[in-house]
């Protein structure tokens, strides 16, 4: 999910812990305090990628079912998967259906505290973009959950960035396409409108029209919009139903990822949007920009000279999705600013194993829907349930 413009705060992020543990902050609950409020019990996994990175994942209700990985998308973390509650969230729906569920989080979010080369404060621990945490962190995460579990494949649902980052893994490391028995992927980001579809929406014409200064800094790679405790209050504040402005939040909603508020919990808004920003590298968001200014899901533009460095060509390559032969659900809608038709239907045509391209029944169904839409739970999740189930059926015949 895309921040809200009045969250583009560059300022260090604040936590309470230690290495050894995930980070916490006061007034927001842990995945553990919100799974055990649940009734459910919660582990923490710490992963240390293939380049030092150290990454926590939560593993919720330590089920005996098939592992399902929950990746969240861009500037968010693991809780937006469970911030609204067990009668409503995907990731306890899946728990109810027998799923051994997993919340991933990748680089650069507040999860991310530390590498073994490099500390928080030096640039190069920001040095990436999307690219590395496809590369390096969902097959991070995929083989702890393996070792653990003592099973041969996984199930992946990811939304938004957190599909980019599954792509990239199986275009450029197809050996864990047999790793993963399905992937459903909610609004891919891949192949992305023309420049021109996005017009009418300022915040996207401004993060195109200045790319560059989003992404660097005196030429320095950066955090993006990190979580802070002040952030976490002034968004409970703000979109909380008693706030006078709260129509507010729900315009700038609208702004960057569809205008759907009815479909929006506007009694839980704050709850949920105090979970918002989690963290990113700048270098993430000039990756990004480059996708939706070209239309193409290509490796990071360094400019002619460099991508001869990096890439022996002038141009950086496209991701080969023609590797990616895990199957792959697509599930996308109209009312969604980040994707449109053509793109998804292009990517469509590019995966060999494609099981189903579906677009939501909902006209008005948005980007942000796919995790916190309150009519997800009745037209989108029980058909990701049905085809992993069926997926499982076909592997005991």
């Amino acid at each position: 999910m895309l921040a809200p413009l009045f969250l583009l705060i560059l300022v260090p992020g604040s936590w309470q812990g230690s290495p050894s543990k995930p980070p916490s902050f006061p007034g927001l609950p842990t995945v553990k305090d919100i799974a055990e409020a649940a009734g459910y019990s919660a582990t923490d996994v710490e992963v240390i990628t293939e380049d030092g990175h150290s990454l926590w994942m939560h593993r919720i209700g330590n089920s005996s079912g098939p592992p399902v990985i929950l990746q969240h998308g861009l500037a968010v973390a693991g809780e937006v998967w469970v911030a609204r509650g067990p009668d409503k969230d995907l990731a306890f729906l899946l728990l109810k259906a027998g799923f051994d569920v997993w919340l991933t989080n990748q680089r650069g979010s507040v999860y991310n505290q530390y590498n073994l080369k490099y500390s928080r404060t030096d640039p190069r621990f920001w040095n990436f973009s999307f690219h590395e945490a496809g590369y390096y962190d969902i097959p991070a995460f995929i083989d702890r959950i393996l070792k653990i579990r003592k099973v041969k494949q996984i199930f992946f649902v990811g939304h938004s960035l957190g599909t980019a980052v599954f792509l990239v893994m199986s275009s450029l490391r197809p050996e864990y396409n047999s790793k993963v028995r399905g992937a459903a992927l909610l609004a891919p980001v891949s192949y992305a409108p023309s420049y021109d579809a996005f017009g009418p929406n300022p915040f996207l014409r401004f993060l195109l029209n200045n790319n560059d200064a989003v992404g660097f800094i005196n030429g320095r790679i950066f955090e993006f919009v990190p979580r802070t405790s002040s952030n976490i209050r002034s968004i409970e504040q703000t979109c909380n139903n008693l706030s006078v402005i709260q129509d507010l939040c729900f315009d700038i909603i609208g702004l960057c990822v569809g205008e759907n508020r009815a479909n929006l919990d506007k009694e839980n808004l704050g709850n949920m949007l105090k979970f918002v920003p989690a963290g990113t590298s700048s270098k993430s968001i000039y990756h990004l920009s480059q996708v939706f200014k070209t239309g193409e899901f290509k490796m990071l533009d360094y400019g002619p000279k460099r991508n001869w460095i990096y890439y022996n060509s002038s141009t950086p390559p496209s991701y080969p999705l023609e590797r990616v032969t895990a199957p792959v659900i697509l599930y996308w809608s109209y009312n969604d600013p980040l994707i449109s038709q053509e793109a998804v239907q292009k990517l469509a045509s590019k995966l060999p194993n494609l099981v189903k391209l579906q677009v939501l029944p909902d006209p008005k169904f948005t980007h942000v829907d796919m995790i916190w839409g309150e009519n997800a739970k009745h037209i989108l999740y029980p058909d990701i349930i049905d085809i992993f189930h069926s997926l499982v059926a076909k592997d005991k015949l």
